[in-house]
């Protein structure tokens, strides 16, 4: 059979890799087979089985089990071995820390071989639609409405029931009229489930799924983090959330980033989705260099030339002035998410002309400036000084 695999084939790399690893060490579950009964097949076995599948994009145990059948390089890889798909899938369900830590250690030996070097990394999210249907997803404005049209259909056949004579149709009603009220029963639950989780959204087949905004339309999914090195392509590590936007897994992906590329300089990139001041505060130390593109402020403000990115500090007097030259002395400390800021507020708001254009509050415009605030301005002047990565 070996005269079927080509030389150059990537089964080959697979069957080599995976006989090299301590399977044990890493976490992996492996039998000794001295007990009596059937002996278990070889984990090793069961990971290169996964490995080449994902790798070929076969994904489902079922689909897996018949490729042992009819694959010639499967064959060849696992000696003609035909696990059933419930071994499969119990390999996968108990081995799901290992198989993690498994991806950390081919990482790291793409590091060693120089496949991967870490001086560019881009991070950037992705949706993908999860295996639930619409109507088994629910907010307290869905669960509203369709107890609000449930109430409106008993209300509806309880007048049919009074005013109907024939016996075999207040059957059929009574039939109905149950149907609704366990419908009723069973989004009074959901609803008090969602109140007592503080959750704003509930997917009732697979409860870690939302509903988020994707290709311009409202779908549950998931949202998958992705680091990937400049180098080769090649993926650094990657995380599964359920987080609607990107705003909050900067953070997450740089540190992860970072545990590969420990004590090095290391340069990453993120586009405008994951611009959040306390993530970018977070992530920037002396190793650590991002490139980001800031937010564009509200339309209004930009078009009328009072956006904050055009009030300019004044470090030596601590103050801002405006893009009239107003000045915006400080006023107060403040505190927000653990962070420090400092607020500032324009006393010229009554006699300059143009404070309709530059805010709607009654005490005048006020600018807050993080305790960080200078890390934000750097990051901001380097991304556009090196626009053409």
């Amino acid at each position: 059979m070996d005269d079927f695999v080509e030389e150059e084939s990537p089964v080959r790399v697979i069957d080599a890799y995976v006989d090299c690893l301590a399977l044990e060490e890493l976490g992996f579950q492996v039998f000794s087979g001295a007990r009596a009964g059937q002996k278990p097949y070889r984990r090793e076995d069961l990971l290169k089985l996964y490995l080449y599948c994902y790798m070929n994009g076969i994904r489902s145990s079922r689909k897996m089990e018949t490729e042992t059948k009819r694959n010639i390089e499967l064959m060849w890889l696992i000696s003609k071995l035909q696990p059933d798909h419930g071994t499969l899938s119990a390999f996968m369900r108990n081995n799901q820390a290992a198989i993690k830590k498994l991806f950390r250690e081919f990482t790291l030996m793409l590091k060693g071989f120089g496949l991967i070097d870490g001086q560019l990394v881009a991070i950037d999210g992705t949706k993908i639609k999860a295996n639930c249907s619409k109507k088994q997803h629910f907010n307290a404005n869905i669960v509203s409405k369709k107890l609000e049209h449930i109430d409106e259909k008993i209300d509806a056949y309880l007048r049919d029931f009074l005013t109907e004579d024939n016996r075999q149709k207040k059957q059929e009603i009574t039939e109905k009229l149950e149907v609704y009220q366990k419908r009723m029963h069973e989004l009074q639950i959901i609803k008090e489930e969602l109140k007592e989780t503080g959750e704003n959204q509930l997917c009732v087949t697979d409860p870690d799924a939302k509903s988020m905004k994707n290709n311009g339309k409202h779908e549950v999914c998931f949202n998958v983090q992705t680091a990937v090195d400049s180098k080769y392509r090649l993926i650094v590590d990657c995380d599964t959330v359920n987080d609607v936007n990107d705003q909050g897994q900067l953070s997450n992906m740089a540190h992860k980033t970072k545990q590969v590329f420990r004590d090095q300089k290391t340069t990453i990139v993120a586009d405008t989705g994951y611009y959040n001041y306390l993530e970018i505060i977070d992530v920037v130390d002396e190793s650590t260099e991002l490139l980001i593109k800031p937010q564009k402020g509200k339309q209004n403000k930009v078009a009328s030339g009072f956006d904050k990115a055009n009030f300019k500090y004044d470090s030596i007097n601590d103050r801002y002035i405006c893009p009239l030259g107003y000045e915006l002395p400080f006023k107060w400390n403040g505190k927000q998410d653990g962070k420090e800021y400092r607020r500032y507020t324009c006393e010229a708001f009554d006699f300059c002309g143009h404070k309709e254009s530059c805010t709607s509050a009654k005490g005048g415009r006020a600018v807050t400036r993080l305790s960080d605030e200078e890390v934000i301005e750097q990051i901001t002047e380097n991304t556009h000084r090196q626009s053409n990565i």
